[in-house]
């Protein structure tokens, strides 16, 4: 999952990659200066030169998103504790494609013609 935080009005939102389409709308911040896309591999995704990306690995997300339902399910007072994902600012070359217009993501081309990226999990530590 890709994240835009626009440096401009410092909104916060997700890029979705459900079913993708050629038809699937770009997402901007409250300010309209950052904008971005999923293309259709799912994991490339295009936005403004305007923000920044941060990377939510899906599988530690959902892992501790249920941890966190089973101890509200098994203790409702709500112990203080903490549930941990991974999260990295991406670079690699073919996960994000900055552009410098809103006009720009919204036209770049949908389709992907090669899988340039493999995987966007970081190595464990």
């Amino acid at each position: 999952m890709k994240l835009i935080y626009c440096i401009n009005c410092n909104d916060f939102f997700a890029l979705s990659p459900l079913k993708p389409s050629k038809y699937l709308k770009f997402k901007t911040c409250r300010c309209r200066k950052s904008a971005g896309k999923y293309l259709s591999d799912g994991v490339t995704a295009v936005v403004t030169d305007k923000c920044i990306i941060a990377g939510i690995d899906n599988n530690t997300f959902k892992t501790a998103v249920m941890r966190y339902a089973d101890v509200l399910r098994e203790h409702p007072e709500y112990p203080r504790l903490d549930f941990f994902f991974t999260g990295w600012i991406p670079t690699k070359p073919g996960e994000v494609i900055r552009v410098s217009s809103i006009k720009e993501v919204k036209e770049y081309p949908f389709e992907v013609k090669e899988k340039t990226i493999y995987s966007t999990m970081p190595i464990s530590q």
